[in-house]
């Protein structure tokens, strides 16, 4: 029989079966089109082995005067400035103190665990405090103290926890000086989305955030109520009286003094557990009375009260009342909250649980409960940036990369400049600062419909006046901004529910609004992208582009996007763009998944839609660099199309078709007996690419892998020996420094009877 050319249409069609979407691409994973044909994608390095805290979710690069090459970074926990492949740390700071006289309490011997004292700190567990000026104290050495700490645990109100990696020599001991400076930096913000609080919002099995831990010193099992740790210096134990007596229905607990005390956690009185959430000026707050099953009830003044520490060892939660050195030996109680007693074995995982909550309480966490998410823009040489629904902030680029950003109205000269907003910008050759979602002028509350602006060429005033081209404008229609976009002539703005255009028209008015659409969304603040004159954007349902109108974009792997996609963690979704291939991508996170692990891809030069896997969370374009750069919660930067490895590993990548069949009907079975690849393959030794074919006879049966075929430069032909009524074809490679382009594909087929 003659060979028979297997032509199939560019880009993946999932809208139909895989046997429906005839003559199509059915699957990929890190793969483009080029002029029809499939190749693989371009590799990605790491931008410098340095490293940087949170997960990175907004790029933004711009020049300087100099010639410097500056790029803006908002994670999760900070914000830097890279240059140079050096990371800079600007994060705002919310708070400078100079704390009182010895402020430094070490724990125990051989710990490098100390107490602060700072009232009123306002710090949470987790954020990043710096301290200046201290002098070494019991061991601990001023470079154990002066520099960058975590908070780990929250005293209460006016005393924390770091571990500052030192060892303390005694313990117990108060240091540090009289010249202590402390600097707070704005708290981190969250790594996921929180879907709520209440009753019933903690998981089944409960949650647990742990910030000291240790392990076992020696095996346990079910039943001893003696638990020996390697360290128990950072587990608490504490105990007081109360001042006052207490009836069944009190909501709070005074107590004599409750220094001691964690800032959150269960105290037990006379035979009652009663679980608080706040402690502040010696008055347990947030109460929940009879807890762990015991009986709310009446205890009369100077009853002692007994902290309650709770530890987790694998799933089984332990409680205590006290210890003796480094072994938990009072009040332990196995299989708390539930949980099954069990066997463990010596050097086991013991994590604090006193902030454990378990299903059906109420679960600690913030109302806001948003991903941390970040806008940026440059203004000249200098950086605007903001977190979403935060403070707006400005850094000064004279001032050094060793600098921090400081509040847009505590700027030199601010006058009305906005205090929490949604989204920065800058508008284009007219050179305004813009702020959507923003409180109005002289208000503090935020309106996420009011769009500011500030003076022409003067980023800090934004007060209107006679004399300057400041001023603001609520938008009418929809309930909130959710994105905006800059385009060469406007910029577009997003509601809930409409789509609005802003304008430079200059003074009296200095911006004209223009309402181009209604009944338009859009899924996430950062999941539009403009390229030249085009805008793309995605909803909660299709793709779309804007070009002067609005326009629906026919997409061939629509349903398998939006079949597959946790809408739940749609603030982190992105779009993003790559214009040396002319292709937009959106990154996104599949059901099952928390964080970004797909992206389905446009190419707008051809028309085209592919599909894969692959983990960013934050992208910009070539511009300045002469290639795309794209952040991961590793966390890390890469350079994009660089190469063709995955950061010097083997980058698998692959395109399958649909189902093929040799008559339209699909009566007759097939023989294939040859193949006759014609693909280029760009390769620094001899490496190969696999030809795949799998088979099946009916579209509901399983496939099954034929033959494989390892193809490289010079193959002419390959031989096989398959007979089915079906069957599809992959191209693979999953080596180092392979690259590859597809052309067209023949087989020696032949019919081969109806059984």
């Amino acid at each position: 029989m003659p060979l028979a050319k297997i032509i199939f249409n560019p880009g993946i069609n999932r809208e139909a079966t895989s046997y429906g979407a005839a003559n199509a691409w059915f699957n990929s994973d890190l793969v483009r089109f080029r002029k029809g044909h499939p190749e693989k994608m371009g590799g990605w390095v790491r931008l410098t082995s340095n490293s940087f805290l949170g997960t990175p979710r907004s790029l933004h690069t711009w020049a300087t005067l100099d010639g410097s090459k500056l790029m803006g970074i908002g994670t999760t926990s900070k914000f830097y400035i890279e240059e140079g492949q050096g990371y800079n740390d600007i994060t705002p700071l919310r708070r400078s103190a100079t704390l009182g006289a010895n402020p430094f309490t070490t724990g125990s011997a051989g710990s490098g665990i100390i107490t602060v004292t700072d009232a009123g700190h306002g710090a949470t567990e987790g954020d990043y405090v710096t301290f200046s000026g201290a002098t070494a104290t019991d061991g601990l050495t001023t470079s154990d103290l002066n520099k960058e700490q975590t908070i780990t645990v929250v005293v209460g109100a006016n005393s924390y926890k770091v571990d500052t990696g030192g060892s303390a020599t005694s313990g117990s001991t108060a240091g540090g000086g009289s010249a202590v400076l402390a600097q707070y930096q704005i708290s981190p913000g969250l790594e996921d989305v929180v879907d709520g609080t209440g009753w019933g919002a903690g998981p089944y099995g409960g949650v647990v955030t742990t910030y000291s831990q240790t392990t076992l010193d020696g095996g346990i099992n079910d039943s001893v109520t003696s638990i020996a740790l390697t360290s128990a210096s950072d587990f608490e134990t504490a105990a007081s009286t109360n001042s006052g007596a207490i009836v069944i229905n009190d909501a709070s607990i005074t107590l004599a003094d409750s220094s001691g005390f964690p800032s959150k956690g269960t105290v037990l009185i006379d035979s009652e557990k009663i679980r608080y959430g706040t402690n502040s000026s010696n008055v347990l707050g947030e109460l929940t009375r009879g807890d762990d099953g015991t009986t709310a009830a009446a205890h009369s003044d100077g009853t002692t009260v007994t902290f309650v520490g709770l530890i987790l060892v694998g799933s089984e939660l332990i409680q205590y009342t006290g210890k003796s050195s480094n072994t938990l030996d009072a009040g332990v109680t196995r299989a708390a909250r539930g949980t099954t007693a069990a066997s463990h074995s010596d050097d086991a995982t013991v994590k604090e649980a006193n902030d454990f909550i378990g299903w059906g309480q109420s679960a600690d966490v913030t109302t806001t409960s948003e991903v941390r998410i970040w806008g940026q823009d440059n203004w000249g040489e200098d950086l605007v940036f903001n977190i979403f629904d935060g403070t707006p902030y400005y850094w000064d680029k004279t001032l050094g990369l060793e600098s921090r950003a400081t509040t847009l109205a505590s700027q030199s000269g601010a006058s009305g400049a906005p205090t929490v907003t949604r989204k920065v910008l800058v508008s284009g050759a007219d050179r305004h600062l813009i702020c959507l979602g923003c409180n109005p002028i002289n208000e503090t509350d935020q309106d996420l419909l009011m769009v500011r602006w500030s003076d022409q060429e003067d980023p800090v005033d934004w007060t209107p006046s006679a004399t300057n081209t400041a001023g603001s404008q609520r938008l009418s229609s929809g309930s909130e901004i959710i994105s905006a976009q800059k385009t060469r002539q406007e910029i577009l703005i997003w509601t809930d529910a409409t789509l609005y255009s802003m304008r430079f028209v200059g003074p009296p008015f200095t911006f004209g609004f223009s309402l181009i659409g209604s009944n338009v969304s859009v899924l996430g603040p950062n999941t539009t992208v403009t390229v030249g004159d085009q805008v793309f954007w995605m909803d909660n349902e299709n793709f779309y582009v804007y070009t002067g109108r609005i326009q629906p974009l026919p997409c061939t792997v629509l349903r398998y996007v939006f079949d597959d996609i946790n809408l739940g963690q749609a603030k982190k979704f992105f779009g993003a763009s790559n214009k040396m291939f002319n292709e937009v991508m959106w990154f996104y996170v599949s059901s099952d998944a928390t964080e970004i692990d797909r992206y389905v891809k446009y190419n707008f030069g051809e028309n085209v839609w592919d599909i894969g896997s692959l983990s960013r969370t934050a992208w910009v374009d070539y511009g300045i660099h002469t290639k795309p750069r794209a952040g991961t919660a590793t966390p890390r930067i890469f350079i994009h199309e660089d190469g063709d490895n995955d950061d010097g590993s083997a980058m698998t990548s692959f395109i399958e078709s649909s189902d093929f069949d040799l008559d339209p009907a699909g009566e007759q079975f097939m023989s294939i007996s040859r193949l006759i690849p014609d693909i280029k393959i760009t390769t620094t030794d001899s490496r190969t690419v696999d030809y795949i074919l799998k088979t099946r006879n009916f579209p509901g049966d399983s496939l099954t892998t034929n033959s494989t075929s390892e193809v490289g430069a010079t193959t002419q032909q390959s031989y096989l020996r398959s007979r089915a009524r079906q069957a599809v074809l992959r191209i693979e490679s999953s080596s180092t420094n392979v690259a590859w382009t597809m052309g067209d594909l023949r087989l020696d087929i032949r019919p081969d009877g109806r059984r």
